[in-house]
């Protein structure tokens, strides 16, 4: 029997191939792999795309409906590799749909045997590390590919919405923005519009900001011939702001001047030791989070790094994974894969060597995995590749989070005392942390800030019912700090926790359960595969965003320009938070489920569609142009038109004015080439050369030249062209 394994990719065909025995030097064809019975071709990740509306861009096409099922063409970039696989199922008497253990790897390879008509019997594979033992694992442990349909049909759901969405909306706003002189496009979509919003809500709240100032009052307490500095704590008598801060004052002042003298007692003093495990492994928001904040890599380097990693050197398990744990099988592989991390990054052999194999971490859950789970190091040696400055990084950061798994806990005591006046009962507070155990924080010495030393008395050592007295006591007046622009890193952060953007108790809680359990993700939006391309979308859309460097920020700042804020200002409230992604969340389950048909889905968001389309057709948009004005009428705009020669800028006031400037990298170029002044004829009134011009068009007639002085306007002297020569009268 013909077997024809269908990969996403050719790094993924390869490995399969060499788990089924074949070599891959000797044995690859054009466009796939066959050893013996065995075919196995690839995708180059989607090798079809839906096709686009017939008619766009005009606002009469609008609203775009849906239509199911979608019609598919082939990419063209890829077409000959689409041509090779559908030649190949031909000759297959099974086929095995080969995409990544997700549901964008399940529909790519579903949606090319929809386009083949395919009524051959279909099995699934799903491999997470490209090493041969594990993709033998794998081969050995085939599923039906029928019982992941629903992971089809939801992907298809969401790719379709998007489209529709997208296309829809971008259109209505972008054709109405362009009556007000806005000529750029104003992309809307279902993940990159709520992004916008995080970022223009903190552009509004840094810029809005408005400074004040608060007051903490510190009393000095002799305590058991030893001194100890505590917090007035402020109670909701006191005059304070929505952080329980101090903002009067003489209140603060009086505070302090009472306390000051004041018989006092500890009334609570207890010490705690805490304990704090490593981290659970990388997913891939985690990881590039930190590289953000280390390096300063943004999403897409560390995504494009980490698959390298996976896909090139096999050093890596699978990157775009949502997931922090892993299974027993990693556990009974620990000592290869440390192993394998030592003879690659040498400089982590002590490390190494004082963890303890006998801890289990408890990451290692294999009832916590479903398709995906945490990225680790492979049981394969880098000892021959030869990585970049960004793959070492890379793979020392998640080989040292693996490492750290078999490190005890870090410990440290933690004291919190009391302090009561007795006159007025107004209480201060002091803490303390001692570190006990570095534990695995050993291994990240550079990241983790050191404790505090202990300065004056050691808390720990203070009981209840000890008497104090106030010796000093002082205010400081401190200033309120506009909140923070987002940077690449906390939008990262943002999209996997965005469900608390939404305003309705209800959705919030629904959207939020879909990641129950998962600490890192509550209500995210996007994909670990999908979120690099939006930010990378988001920056190119200049007109409404910026990056710009700051002093205190290690990452660069994005705000909203003007055009941003009064974009997001006129967008729905349900657009820039993330209801549309709940209330598709819901449906998608359902569809997953098999109990909500894509069609239903697809006719909920058609109505949803339509009512946003016709508010914006009816209403129009107030936006600031982004136009340059006309240099000639002054009152028109230079807008960007469509011609037979390609793009140019012309004024809107045509045919009044018919100003028009050729296209120089999507701005209107306004430099005017300088004129030709002949040396061979010369004005007879005043002796300066003359220069040939064309004369402006008149309907029907031919257009002819004429010479001008060059002494113009001084000199406005212009004589009659004949066969490319003054004629002088």
């Amino acid at each position: 029997m013909i077997r024809l394994f269908i990969a996403e990719k050719p790094s993924l065909a390869q490995a399969i191939f060499e788990g089924l025995g074949g070599n891959p030097k000797t044995q690859k064809l054009n466009g796939y792999y066959q050893h013996g019975n065995d075919i196995v071709t690839w995708c180059v990740g989607h090798l079809l795309e839906l096709c686009p509306p017939e008619n766009q861009w005009k606002l009469e096409y609008l609203p775009i409906k849906s239509s199911f099922p979608p019609k598919l063409q082939p990419i063209a970039k890829t077409k000959s590799q689409l041509d090779t696989v559908l030649s190949l199922m031909t000759k297959a008497q099974l086929i095995v749909n080969a995409g990544d253990p997700d549901e964008e790897g399940q529909l790519l390879v579903d949606e090319v045997l929809t386009y083949a008509n395919n009524t051959k019997p279909v099995k699934r594979l799903l491999v997470a590390d490209l090493n041969l033992a594990p993709v033998q694992a794998a081969l050995n442990d085939l599923k039906n590919n029928d019982d992941y349909q629903g992971l089809t049909k939801s992907a298809l759901a969401r790719s379709i919405g998007d489209q529709l969405f997208g296309f829809n909306m971008t259109q209505a706003f972008t054709l109405q923005a362009r009556k007000a002189g806005f000529d750029s496009v104003l992309s809307i979509g279902r993940v990159q519009t709520v992004v916008l919003g995080m970022v223009n809500e903190r552009t509004l709240a840094n810029q809005n900001h408005k400074e004040s100032f608060y007051y903490d009052v510190v009393g000095t307490f002799n305590v058991n011939n030893g001194q100890v500095q505590a917090k007035y704590q402020t109670t909701p008598n006191d005059d304070i702001d929505d952080k329980k801060r101090l903002i009067n004052e003489s209140e603060a002042n009086s505070i302090a001047a009472e306390s000051l003298q004041q018989q006092a007692v500890i009334v609570n003093a207890a010490t705690q030791e805490t304990k704090a495990i490593a981290p659970r492994p990388f997913n891939l928001s985690t990881l590039q989070q930190l590289c953000a904040k280390k390096w300063g890599y943004t999403a897409e380097e560390t995504l494009n790094t980490v698959q390298s990693l996976y896909e090139t050197h096999k050093l890596l398990t699978y990157p775009r994974t949502d997931n922090r744990f892993l299974g027993d099988t990693h556990y009974e592989q620990r000592q290869s894969i440390l192993d394998s991390i030592c003879v690659t990054i040498p400089s982590l052999k002590d490390a190494i060597s004082q963890g303890d194999l006998a801890l289990k971490h408890s990451s290692f859950n294999s009832e916590k995995i479903e398709a995906h789970h945490a990225i680790v190091p492979t049981e394969r040696t880098g000892v021959e590749a030869n990585l970049t400055v960004k793959e070492r990084n890379i793979y020392e950061l998640v080989a040292t989070s693996f490492i750290a798994l078999f490190y005890p806990a870090s410990v440290r005591d933690k004291t919190n005392v009391i302090i009561e006046i007795e006159s007025s009962k107004r209480q201060f507070q002091a803490s303390q942390t001692v570190l006990k155990s570095q534990g695995w924080e050993s291994l990240y010495r550079e990241d983790i800030p050191a404790d505090e030393p202990i300065s004056g008395i050691d808390l720990s050592t203070l009981t209840n019912n000890t008497t104090a007295v106030v010796t000093d006591s002082n205010v400081t007046k401190k200033k309120t700090k506009p909140q923070k622009y987002h940077v690449e890193s906390s939008l990262l952060a943002g999209m996997s926790k965005a469900g608390k953007l939404i305003k309705d108790p209800i959705l919030r809680k629904e959207f939020e359960a879909k990641d129950k359990g998962n600490r890192d993700e509550c209500g995210s939006i996007g994909t670990e595969a999908t979120r690099a391309s939006i930010l990378k979308k988001l920056k190119e859309r200049i007109q409404l965003v910026e990056l710009v460097k700051m002093t205190g920020y290690k990452e660069p700042v994005w705000r909203t320009t003007k055009q941003g804020q009064e974009f997001c200002e006129l967008l729905p409230d349900s657009f820039l938070a993330p209801d549309i992604s709940a209330i598709w969340s819901q449906q998608q389950n359902a569809i997953r489920a098999h109990e909500m048909p894509v069609t239903e889905f697809l006719s909920n968001l058609d109505s949803f569609i339509a009512e946003h389309v016709n508010n914006v057709k009816t209403n129009g948009i107030n936006i600031t142009s982004d136009a340059q004005s006309c240099p000639n009428c002054e009152t028109g705009l230079l807008i960007k038109r469509n011609g037979t020669k390609g793009t140019f800028f012309s004024c809107n006031n045509y045919p009044e004015c018919k100003t028009s400037f050729p296209d120089k990298g999507g701005k209107p170029d306004l430099t005017k080439k300088p004129a030709t002044i002949s040396t061979e004829h010369s004005c007879p009134n005043c002796g300066k050369g003359l220069i040939r011009r064309k004369k402006k068009a008149i309907p029907r007639k031919k257009t002819g030249y004429f010479w001008g002085c060059s002494g113009y306007p001084t000199c406005s002297s212009a004589f009659t062209d004949k066969g490319g020569k003054p004629v002088f009268k």
